[in-house]
């Protein structure tokens, strides 16, 4: 149940992505507050799907507290590790969380972020954490099972929201709530969703429509109320982040009093209870970066060291940050007007190979990308040596190819879904190719002329399961064929099958496979896409 609410909280918060980011006032107004915590929990989550995998029930809860402890950014990220390590010392050995479990959960995780914070503020995710907690625990009181205490939590949660934008001055003078409590009641209503099956309605809070004036649109009335936020000076403020491995509680307690010093939003969390050592996560905003890692480096030896220079949105950008910051490019190759309608819509530049594609047509189409970086996803258009070729003459000529992983389209869906346009190249580089590499995917293909294959002889009207260049399915029929390959590819686990259904695939097969799926695995979401490739029938990849 964990994994699944792991799973719908990342959905939720990549739809909010944006309205989370527009929120964020407090502490510094640089739009980051929900790429921060989407980034934690898809550590989170995914850290948890290979321990329940690998591993089994019992390991879910110190991997996902590992996994978001680790990839922990920003002040709101490290909050939400706190937040799962709470929830996650209540999880019984199956990974499954009772009303009580999730009462307790939360009340631990707030005094773990209250303790956390070094100097804890109202009308913040404090604010709305110790309400859900509350609530959890009055539906407790009631008899309320753990759907009723999970929806008693999340309308708690709502409501502290609320008050969040009169609670702190930065919130009522930009008329929004509180973008880290915003993003803390998507986790809450993603809870109420797996467990009672209904989604909570909302809201959507704040849409900046001028430089420093917001709106908050209360969908639900109509209600508009405009509030002018004053223009503030330019910052030179640095984020810093890095873990400190095997240290203990007092040596973490000294040094979140020693930067406190010159720094702000102090927060030094640790990703267990210290036994009597454990690794923590540290995080401040200073106007001394080298001190910040200077006190860390008093304590013992760091790793993970980050450091971000903390720019408020709206403000324009220096020349030489302009150049630093040169977006770089997600080109994906893609065949099919569905396809590349997809892609561009997730932000990828697209070519186009629908006929085919040679590597001289590649590295002409690259041309246009001088000067930048890319990460290039061929989806199996050409063979490796091909594209080793062409990213070696593309760095060249001043395009600065990185080659990401995949093989189909459909796994290219799987890392465009983890890509952080602001993040570290590096590690969206990594991010991407894990996710590509972590989604199995195979095709079904329509048989066009009498063959032999090492299930039998096929011939037209016969379709194929493909993987791998390996026949692993013949049936007589479309659907018969993806749902043996779904089925075949879910064999090993996962939870998320993504269709991409080429121009001869019928429309209905998601709704299809869903149904017939649902019986015995009733945790895995069907979603389906219109590709309109030629190439084959569909293309199925399992998360």
């Amino acid at each position: 149940m964990v994994v699944a609410w792991l799973r719908r909280a990342v959905l939720g918060l990549e739809r909010a992505v944006d309205e989370i980011n527009t929120l964020n006032v407090f502490p510094v107004a640089d739009a980051d507050t929900g790429t921060n915590m989407l980034v934690t929990l898809r550590a989170a989550a995914r850290s948890a799907e290979v321990a329940d995998r690998t591993e089994g029930p019992h390991a879910v809860a110190r991997a996902t507290v590992a996994g978001a402890v680790a990839g922990a950014r920003g002040n709101s990220g490290v909050i939400v590790s706190q937040i799962m390590r709470g929830l996650a010392g209540q999880l019984g050995p199956d990974a499954d969380l009772t009303a009580e479990g999730l009462a307790t959960g939360l009340r631990n995780a707030t005094d773990l972020v209250t303790t956390a914070v070094a100097e804890p503020i109202e009308g913040t995710i404090l604010s709305v954490l110790r309400a859900a907690a509350d609530g959890a625990g009055a539906a407790l009181a009631g008899g309320g099972d753990l759907a009723t205490c999970a929806r008693g939590s999340a309308d708690a949660a709502f409501d502290a929201l609320l008050r969040t934008r009169e609670q702190l001055a930065d919130n009522a003078a930009a008329g929004v709530v509180d973008a880290g409590g915003r993003g803390l009641l998507v986790l809450l209503d993603a809870l109420v969703e797996v467990t009672a099956g209904a989604v909570p309605e909302r809201p959507r809070f704040g849409r900046q429509i001028a430089p420093h004036v917001q709106v908050h649109v209360d969908e639900a009335h109509g209600h508009t109320h405009d509030h002018v936020d004053p223009p503030r000076g330019p910052h030179a403020d640095y984020e810093v982040m890095y873990l400190l491995p095997s240290a203990t509680e007092a040596t973490a307690n000294r040094l979140r009093a020693e930067l406190q010093a010159f720094g702000e939003s102090v927060v030094v969390v640790a990703a267990a209870d210290p036994d009597p050592v454990a690794t923590w996560s540290v995080h401040t905003h200073t106007t001394e970066p080298g001190a910040a890692i200077q006190a860390g480096l008093r304590h013992g030896k760091l790793r993970s060291i980050a450091v971000n220079v903390l720019q408020e949105a709206g403000h324009a950008e220096t020349p030489l940050q302009a150049l630093l910051d040169a977006p770089r490019a997600i080109v994906a190759l893609v065949s099919g007007d569905g396809a590349a309608e997809l892609f561009a819509g997730a932000g990828a530049e697209v070519i186009r190979c629908d006929k085919g594609m040679t590597h001289a047509e590649l590295l002409a189409a690259l041309h246009r990308f001088e000067g930048r970086e890319v990460l290039l996803m061929p989806n199996g258009a050409l063979p490796t040596p091909e594209l080793l070729a062409v990213a070696a003459r593309s760095r060249e000529s001043g395009v600065l190819v990185t080659l990401l992983p995949t093989s189909s389209m459909v796994q290219a869906i799987a890392a465009l879904a983890v890509h952080e346009p602001n993040g570290h190249a590096a590690d969206d580089t990594y991010s991407m190719a894990e996710a590509a590499a972590g989604a199995r995917c195979g095709s079904v293909v329509a048989v066009t002329e009498d063959a032999l294959t090492i299930l039998g002889p096929c011939g037209p009207g016969d379709y194929l399961g493909m993987v791998g260049g390996e026949v692993v399915v013949l049936e007589e029929d479309q659907y018969s064929a993806g749902e043996a390959l779904a089925e075949l590819l879910l064999a090993t686990g996962g939870d998320m099958v993504t269709v991409l259904l080429g121009d001869a695939g019928d429309g209905d097969f998601p709704d299809r496979v869903s149904a017939a799926l649902r019986p015995d695995r009733p945790e895995v979401e069907v979603v389906g896409y219109v590709g309109g490739q030629t190439a084959s029938v569909m293309e199925i990849g399992v998360e």
